[in-house]
């Protein structure tokens, strides 16, 4: 690598480079195996040593890249209809979602998540699933307010899961369903952030960096997929949404 780019890479420790690239590839695996999570995994732990302002614009660069792989079979066995819906409606939302940072504060917001998180993932363990898919009016507004979410605490990602995890296709579109919606909005981010002047060289070359990580770890959670179950994949994903419901929570709660 030359040297002018070896001079945008992030100073750290050797310890804390270890933890970063060890949570990027733990999270890659989690997107692997369930078609989500990466962005949620990993931002808290790695911002804790890089600032916000260079970690969060790299992340849908890498998400985009790295899960390219997967669209190929996903494409196909999407819940197309349902995507272009929630699309539509998470464009909407976000708006809303930026103005709402001025009139309720973002540890609301999260407490907010984290209830409707509880209580959704009680119900889908108790084996709660839509009887019939929602109508198109409801899908959108699933999009609008993960949208809002999106736009007012950069969780956005939970309605849709859930969306997915409830709906009548089964396991195999809802988590090809949710790689492909989770393209998308990547792409749209990645778009947002240039206009807002938030991509430069470093955000580039930090996700540069990550790419492989995540790739390795995106490649061994879709094979372990593709040995599981239903009932395994539902589990994971379950406990992944609960472990945020209860880390939003707490954050809110300890946040001076």
């Amino acid at each position: 690598m030359p040297a002018a780019l070896l001079n945008l890479m992030p100073a750290m420790s050797a310890g804390a480079a270890l933890l970063v690239f060890g949570t990027v590839f733990l999270a890659g695996f989690l997107r692997g195996f369930t078609g989500f999570g990466f962005a949620l995994a990993a931002v808290p732990v790695i911002t804790l040593f890089l600032e916000p302002a260079a970690i969060v614009p790299a992340i849908p660069i890498v998400a985009m890249v790295a899960g390219a792989e997967q669209l190929r079979r996903a494409w196909g066995q999407a819940n197309w209809p349902a995507i272009r819906r929630l699309l539509i409606g998470a464009i909407i939302g976000a708006p809303f979602g930026v103005a709402a940072l001025t009139y309720l504060p973002a540890n609301v917001m999260r407490i907010i998540i984290g209830g409707v998180l509880l209580a959704a993932v009680l119900l889908l363990w108790r084996g709660y699933r839509f009887k019939k898919t929602p109508p198109t009016s409801a899908q959108l507004g699933i999009g609008v307010f993960s949208g809002l979410l999106n736009g007012a605490t950069a969780m956005g990602g939970p309605p849709v899961i859930l969306f997915f995890l409830a709906a009548p296709e089964g396991v195999a579109v809802g988590r090809a369903s949710l790689l492909i919606y989770f393209f998308f909005i990547s792409a749209w981010s990645i778009v947002m952030q240039s206009v807002g002047g938030l991509m430069d060289l470093k955000v580039v070359v930090l996700a540069l960096l990550m790419i492989p990580v995540m790739a390795l770890g995106n490649v061994i959670g879709d094979r372990m997929f593709d040995r599981s179950s239903a009932t395994t994949y539902q589990r994971v994903a379950l406990l992944f949404l609960l472990a945020i419901a209860v880390v939003a929570i707490l954050r809110a709660f300890m946040a001076p």
